[in-house]
């Protein structure tokens, strides 16, 4: 039989996720312009996304100013949310902050120094799931990492949040890919996240991905930690109201933006990045029916940079890494 108290609670499981996504809805908005945002793709459950930089007061691209916010947030997405609840906690006791500080020490440390890292895009991914789709991280993977130099493997992040209409726990296994070509970014952000949600059972690839939230989710809420266990558990009635979904960022270059000589025009961006939406959308339908993807729900965040390659580079030098 179901648990009636966890069954009962999940609106109440809803809410409580809602207020552990941590920023704010507006964080990025001095940075990212909203080229588009919840639109759809026919034939498909996909909500799509597209972010594009601001420029500053002397028509200069914000792409410092971007690395600097989402830098910020390395010790979020690094560390467990117990473990810092811990340092804070010692703060109040004790006034100094070295507890916290050996935490971001640690945070940083996690990251790779290889300059084709794709750990930027995840920290990003993060970021705007957090403080935009207000969707919080379950599970820190980094600190699950054996050697700095190797990426997590599985999912690249795993976020949750409630369906309103049907109260299903929505299971967001999160995937970024950042290409200098987009159709690149998109085939191989899908081909990735592809055997995470339509292989099941003890023998499909997200099964040990399953199994470290069982043993390692994280919300710094005993209760709230436990109910959502129920939902990962498949000898659980819960299990049947899990909803595995797709959250992908899709970070690459684009000539929209001006040259390192050039001004910055912010109509003119916004007009050039949305004319090439179309297109963008067609090749995200194909690789989505050739994923056999269709049915699943997805964000898709679509993010054109200057330069995915100079993004990485100035996010190493930023955390102090390169």
């Amino acid at each position: 039989m179901p648990d009636p108290v966890v069954n009962d609670a999940v609106g109440p499981i809803g809410e409580a996720l809602l207020r552990r996504a941590r920023g704010t809805t507006h964080e990025l908005s001095a940075l990212l312009h909203d080229v588009e945002k919840h639109a759809t793709i026919n034939g498909t459950r996909v909500t799509f996304h597209c972010h594009c930089l601001k420029f500053d007061g002397n028509h200069r691209t914000r792409i410092d100013d971007l690395v600097s916010a989402i830098s910020d947030h390395v010790l979020d997405f690094a560390v467990p949310r117990s473990a810092i609840a811990q340092a804070q906690d010692a703060y109040l006791r004790t006034g100094t902050t070295a507890p916290l500080m050996r935490l971001q020490n640690e945070a940083t440390g996690l990251f790779t120094d290889l300059k084709q890292s794709g750990e930027g895009g995840e920290l990003l991914l993060y970021v705007l799931a957090e403080s935009v789709l207000r969707l919080p991280q379950l599970l820190c993977k980094m600190g699950l990492k054996t050697n700095a130099r190797m990426h997590v493997h599985g999912a690249d992040g795993l976020h949750a949040g409630v369906d309103p209409i049907s109260g299903h726990l929505l299971l967001y296994w999160g995937e970024s890919k950042l290409h200098a070509d987009p159709t690149d970014a998109i085939r191989e952000c899908l081909k990735s996240i592809a055997p995470m949600l339509t292989s099941s059972g003890e023998s499909g690839q997200g099964h040990r991905d399953m199994q470290l939230l069982g043993r390692h989710a994280d919300l710094a809420d005993e209760s709230l930690t436990q109910a959502i266990k129920t939902f990962l558990d498949p000898r659980h009635e819960n299990f049947n109201k899990l909803e595995f979904c797709g959250l992908c960022l899709v970070g690459y270059d684009s000539q929209a933006y001006p040259g390192p000589t050039e001004l910055g025009d912010t109509d003119a961006l916004l007009a050039a990045i949305a004319e090439q939406l179309p297109s963008l959308k067609q090749s995200l339908l194909r690789r989505l029916q050739a994923e056999e993807l269709v049915n699943f729900g997805f964000h898709v965040i679509c993010v054109p940079f200057p330069s995915v390659e100079d993004f990485r580079s100035r996010l190493l030098i930023q955390m102090g890494i390169a």
